[in-house]
């Protein structure tokens, strides 16, 4: 997929950060803005000339096209997650849902950048997520309720084969003993949410400070205390860090 570069210029501070990145992520949101011409064009035309929020994002993709505003090695403003692994360690698409494209084939473009940037800078499928992962947000809100005909796994499935899963036919996330960028936003997650303290936060190891912190929160849940990341698990934190986002937002901490 040709990417086509309108970048931001360096003087709007606010939205270029000029941030060191090293990416480890793949975020992919959607723009919420059916407007009739709200392309690709019009939100990196809106980049460039300075955005009047605090907020940016690497690529905007529509049904033609995709342009990139960011260079891959500066931090976008785009995951809500202030100085956090969402912001500091990850590359934001997004994708368009102007109501005069085509969904699909914009959010098949954006599959084929992204898996173009997965080879680019070894991103396993496992670090491909929505701008939900890390603050509980509803985006990207179409690919999540599917209401458009795709949904996020048919987006997966466009990148890669299904996972394997566990025994019981669930998905095994997460587990003791395991080392990763992704238990790393586990645990930042698990103390933005008071259940680890700051200190304790074990950075990308899952160890016992883990452990503990996610069977406490699995107790809490009222959700079997198995000390693993699941996918039972893994749908109630993701209601819970929604109600944790709304709460930021209302006290425009966001």
């Amino acid at each position: 997929m040709n990417i086509v570069q309108r970048l931001i210029p360096t003087k709007f501070k606010d939205t270029r950060s000029g941030i060191k990145l090293t990416p480890k992520y793949i975020t992919i949101h959607e723009t919420d803005n059916p407007g009739w011409g709200a392309n690709a064009e019009a939100h990196a035309r809106l980049q460039e000339g300075g955005n009047s929020r605090e907020a940016s994002w690497h690529l905007q993709v529509d049904d033609s096209q995709v342009i990139q505003s960011i260079p891959f090695n500066e931090v976008a403003w785009a995951a809500g997650d202030s100085d956090g692994p969402g912001n500091m360690s990850s590359i934001h698409i997004e994708i368009c849902v102007n109501s005069d494209g085509d969904y699909k084939k914009a959010v098949k473009n954006t599959a084929e950048v992204t898996r173009q940037l997965m080879v680019q800078f070894n991103i396993p499928i496992a670090n491909v997520v929505q701008h939900n992962h890390w603050m509980g947000k509803n985006c990207p809100r179409y690919l999540r309720s599917g209401e458009k005909g795709i949904r996020w796994n048919d987006f997966i499935n466009l990148l890669t084969p299904p996972k394997e899963t566990g025994k019981e036919g669930e998905e095994v996330l997460l587990k003791a003993g395991e080392k990763s960028e992704t238990v790393k936003v586990l645990n930042y997650q698990l103390a933005a949410l008071g259940y680890i303290s700051w200190a304790d936060r074990e950075s990308d190891m899952f160890g016992n400070s883990t452990l503990s912190a996610l069977k406490k929160f699995q107790k809490e849940q009222r959700i079997k205390e198995t000390g693993v990341y699941d996918a039972a698990t893994a749908l109630q934190f993701a209601k819970i860090l929604a109600i944790y986002y709304d709460r930021l937002k209302k006290n425009k901490m966001i």
